[in-house]
């Protein structure tokens, strides 16, 4: 496979992607749901950290564009491709992961977190294996002190990549649907044991959460 030049990524096939994705999410038909108190549009009263799938990534970048949001993107060169796509819809970016810079990264988003913001960071990141909670977002919550949301979003046309998460690019008008569970506390006094319970804990809801969205985006008339 050919490699793309970095210089050719940054200033043309990024710029050009985000662009042409920025007119097809026009023909969106988004909505939220189980959202009140939870999200910047459903009037929320206090920050969060939301907590998803890798797969599910792009669609929240786009819909959660321009809000006081922080994420986390890795050290890698896919995590770098990241940053520059999410930092193009107005979120800010720390850039580390739970294998390089963990520590640091945890610390950036905490300082942008006190400043108000909401964290937005993908359970199963920056490598996976897909679908299975990880620590990250665990160790946030306790060193914040802020709730976790999981949240998730489904839409039914959509396509594939063959990437270890197997990355979701919803298609041109498409239906989607984000759908947010209950803020779950992390006590700051933790035991392993205690980290794993409240992974399983997520790793349960997104389940549930997901699920609920897909017969949801079922129904054909769900939206006007």
């Amino acid at each position: 496979m050919i490699k793309v030049p970095d210089f050719m990524l940054k200033k043309i096939f990024i710029p050009v992607a985000v662009f042409i994705f920025k007119i097809i999410a026009w023909t969106y038909r988004i909505k939220e749901i189980n959202a009140y108190k939870k999200t910047p549009y459903q009037g929320k009263e206090k920050n969060y950290i939301y907590g998803f799938f890798h797969s599910q990534l792009l669609a929240h970048i786009y819909f959660y564009r321009n809000t006081k949001m922080v994420s986390l993107a890795s050290l890698h060169r896919d995590g770098e491709i990241a940053a520059i796509v999410a930092e193009k819809f107005g979120i800010t970016i720390v850039r580390g992961s739970s294998t390089r810079g963990g520590a640091e990264a945890l610390l950036g988003l905490r300082r942008y977190i006190n400043e108000g913001y909401d964290a937005a960071l993908t359970v199963d990141g920056p490598r996976g294996p897909a679908g299975i909670v990880n620590n990250g977002i665990i160790y946030l919550a306790k060193l914040t002190g802020r709730e976790i949301v999981p949240c998730c979003f489904v839409c039914d046309k959509n396509i594939r990549l063959r990437s270890w998460d197997r990355f979701m690019i919803p298609l041109p008008f498409s239906k989607g649907v984000f759908n947010f569970g209950k803020p779950i506390k992390i006590p700051e006094n933790l035991t392993e044991e205690d980290i794993n319970m409240y992974k399983e804990k997520i790793q349960i809801e997104l389940k549930r959460l997901n699920e609920e969205a897909e017969e949801i985006i079922k129904r054909e008339k769900w939206v006007k």
